[in-house]
């Protein structure tokens, strides 16, 4: 009784017929009951069924995997020209009738902009369009394309409303944490911590693997039956992966390129699957899902600063790829050079202005001169001297030079002192200052726990009320906040005995350890060294300003020096002047 009774097209029209459902239990229509009910419409109106196209389990809002839709628009293309004048198509229609049986308008597609402009082109090729559910066809053509430029809409309506109550529903689930007490329920062996339960719908990144927990039970879900389990995904470290994707991470870290990289671990099949891996935060430990992000979702495989390096790094590359200006500093070749001050120097022969040095090199030849590296004013060379008068020098002099003076006026006890007394006193501050703010949010967090039980003795006693679930679920969401809240600031305290004052001794062997450092065989070792301490070094008739700032250490909160005055300090003196090339 649902479907039209009227056919617009006469007996004897060939058609064709167009089924899809989107898979699943929750369907208004499955592909049989579309194709038992096309062919009843055709018998019964003595219409010339040619074909039917199916697509099966596809989603409305996108049409690029539904080759079914495509082979049959694709066929009609081929058979029936586009008619521009309109007197010419009404005159096919009427000699030549062909029409298109489907459902119901959102069959084509719930994206009103898209379904129209599928319907135009049949329209344009002299194609009648038959809906099988709702008939537009009143006699009068402006009406008829209201009631369906109208259908259209509710459609694209439909979908979004959908849209929307899925991405609630995950990120409701995404957000779920150990100590839920549905959760409880039915794993009341679980250790909680107030953690994430870690979630995440969709694909597993590499290094994690999946595990199934059950988190309740469906109540009143349409295709399901009342009380079945309710079964979710959350992932965990993956012992057989995890070591070789943190290996990946510190290879990409020190500068190695994705060839390199692919060669050592084989995460992938191929060097593709790395631009997605390196660009993933859930590798930080914190979830970007819907937009918010969500901090210790996971154990985290390396540090933010490593993450937020990388990033830094592959804007720059799209910067260069674009012929835009790029930090010099993060060109992978640079990051994973073997001279300690590659990037670091810069010529100041040209009064106010600094040209970027770059480093060459010449092989030695047999009876002659041996191999020879040097640094050389991008400026100088490439306008031959015109621009700038600096001359060649060699690098091993400047980097000897660099290292001397690091060791003997930088890294002392006398400069090194007062940075670990303010250390220690802002880390107790912070310390202080998050104990505090963390006694009031606990306070707050039992207050919430407390309505939230309140609220679970009236579903006891009164039965489910939608009133009460609304204020359960804004209570839930007030202990989510909460929560992420005391997790950080627990995260900002430092125990006790590692405030304390750094004494003369631990700061001498630190010293000492970092000029084994410096003067060790391990050039990776010294040049990640020397870009901690120095920011650069400025060049002019054969002397060098050093420009330095203390290294701070890794973790802790501190301004860089881009952002505090640097320190100075002449590299060499006038009885000892940089050696300059043989020519």
């Amino acid at each position: 009784h649902l479907v039209r009774q009227d056919c617009p097209v006469p007996a004897g029209t060939h058609v064709v017929v167009y089924c899809r459902d989107s898979g699943g239990d929750e369907q208004d229509r499955s592909i049989s009951q579309q194709v038992d009910t096309a062919k009843e419409y055709c018998e019964h109106h003595h219409l010339i069924l040619d074909h039917i196209y199916m697509d099966e389990a596809r989603l409305s809002s996108n049409t690029e995997k539904r080759d079914a839709l495509k082979e049959m628009l694709s066929a009609i293309r081929q058979q029936r020209k586009t008619i521009n004048d309109r007197h010419k198509r009404e005159k096919v229609v009427q000699e030549q009738p062909f029409g298109v049986i489907f459902w119901k308008s959102n069959r084509l597609g719930r994206d009103s902009i898209e379904a129209t402009n599928i319907k135009t082109d049949l329209k344009l090729r002299a194609v009648t369009v038959i809906d099988l559910v709702t008939s537009a066809n009143t006699g009068n053509t402006a009406i008829n394309a209201l009631i369906e430029a109208f259908q259209q809409w509710q459609d694209e309506q439909a979908l979004d409303e959908i849209s929307q109550n899925a991405k609630r529903g995950l990120a409701q689930l995404v957000a779920t944490r150990d100590n839920d007490p549905e959760f409880l329920k039915y794993n009341p062996e679980w250790q909680s911590t107030g953690g994430y339960l870690s979630i995440m719908p969709g694909g597993v990144p590499t290094g994690f693997k999946s595990e199934y927990v059950q988190i309740g039970v469906y109540k009143r879900k349409k295709g399901r039956l009342s009380g079945e389990a309710r079964i979710v995904q959350r992932i965990v470290p993956d012992p057989a992966v995890w070591d070789r994707a943190y290996m990946a991470w510190e290879l990409r870290h020190k500068g190695a390129g994705i060839s390199e990289i692919h060669d050592q671990t084989r995460l992938f099949k191929n060097v593709n699957g790395y631009t997605t891996f390196f660009a993933n935060r859930i590798y930080t430990g914190t979830l970007n899902y819907g937009g918010k992000l969500y901090e210790w979702f996971v154990p985290a495989m390396i540090s933010q600063e490593c993450f937020a390096a990388e990033q830094a790094r592959k804007a720059q590359r799209e910067e260069k790829h674009q012929s835009r200006n790029a930090d010099r500093m993060l060109e992978p070749r640079r990051v994973a050079s073997e001279y300690l001050l590659s990037g670091l120097v810069f010529c100041g022969e040209v009064e106010g202005e600094e040209h970027p040095m770059n480093i060459e090199h010449i092989p030695g030849k047999k009876g002659k001169r041996g191999e020879y590296t040097f640094f050389v004013c991008t400026t100088a060379k490439n306008s031959r001297n015109q621009q700038c008068i600096a001359k060649r020098f060699s690098i091993h002099a400047l980097e000897q030079a660099v290292i001397d003076n690091l060791i003997s006026q930088v890294l002392t006890l006398d400069n090194l002192r007062p940075l670990t007394t303010a250390l220690s006193k802002a880390l107790k501050e912070r310390t202080n200052d998050a104990g505090t703010r963390l006694m009031a949010l606990e306070a707050e967090r039992d207050v919430v726990q407390q309505a939230m039980s309140n609220i679970m003795d009236a579903f006891e006693k009164m039965g489910y009320s939608p009133h009460l679930q609304q204020r359960y679920d804004a209570r839930k969401k007030e202990e989510e906040l909460l929560l992420t809240e005391i997790t950080r600031l627990k995260a900002l305290q430092v125990k006790p005995k590692h405030l304390q004052l750094v004494t003369d001794d631990m700061l001498a062997s630190w010293i000492a350890h970092l000029h084994d450092g410096l003067m060790g065989e391990d050039k990776k070792v010294a040049r990640r060294l020397i870009l901690q301490i120095v920011a650069k070094i400025v060049v002019k008739e054969g002397r060098g300003t050093l420009y330095y700032t203390f290294p701070f250490p890794q973790g802790v909160e501190m301004p860089s020096y881009g952002s505090v005055d640097l320190k100075r300090l002449e590299l060499m003196t006038s009885s000892m002047p940089l050696k300059r090339s043989p020519s």
